[in-house]
């Protein structure tokens, strides 16, 4: 984990944040509205990723909400994945959320360095896998070595990549996740960046 100053639940309990209502006057919440816009573009030029959105409350939250789209995504394309593929050394909440979008799950076996073992994935993605769901680094702290292979055989078949940011901190400054082939992803920002528990997902 890490650690959180007192400080920013000090400020995250300022009056300008906390007794905002979303019928008051627009001119009203401008400093909100700008900061949210700026949040957003600086987290999309650290991921890499076209579009960042605020609106999920948690980690969990964003997970859902992603793979929401997912499904929406190939229910338009009149594709029928109803797969997702889920490492055995994923963050505990993948399964739930997949579950919870009306997903199969299917798990990855990890190799005996700890992460994906390569030739179970190929073995396991169809044309009925909507996305892989990875935690990088996964639940033992390790870097999947495979991760540009990896997103070659998820896009191959045309599923989606997504990144669970529960980890994120151990990537920032180092590598975009969009350069390791990531699609979609969410942030865990009160673990990357030691905002309050409920702060965003």
């Amino acid at each position: 984990m890490k650690y959180n100053p007192r400080v920013n639940e000090d400020i995250a309990n300022l009056p300008g944040f906390t007794r905002i209502h979303p019928y008051q006057p627009e001119v009203s919440v401008q400093g909100t509205l700008q900061i949210i816009y700026e949040i957003e573009k600086l987290l999309g030029e650290l991921s890499g990723m076209d579009r960042v959105s605020l609106q999920p409350a948690a980690g969990a939250h964003g997970e859902l909400t992603s793979l929401m789209m997912i499904k929406a995504y190939y229910e338009n394309k009149k594709e029928e994945r109803d797969t997702i593929l889920i490492p055995d050394s994923a963050h505990g909440t993948n399964a739930a959320s997949s579950d919870f979008c009306g997903f199969r799950i299917i798990e990855i076996k990890s190799n005996e360095d700890g992460v994906i073992d390569l030739d179970d994935l190929k073995g396991k993605m169809s044309e009925k896998v909507a996305a892989l769901m990875l935690t990088i680094p996964n639940t033992l702290g390790l870097f999947e070595k495979g991760i540009l292979q990896i997103a070659r055989i998820v896009h191959d078949r045309g599923g989606f990549l997504y990144l669970d940011g529960a980890n994120l901190n151990a990537l920032l400054g180092i590598v975009r996740p969009s350069d390791l082939g990531i699609d979609i992803m969410h942030f865990n920002l009160h673990k990357t960046f030691s905002t309050p528990h409920g702060g965003g997902g």
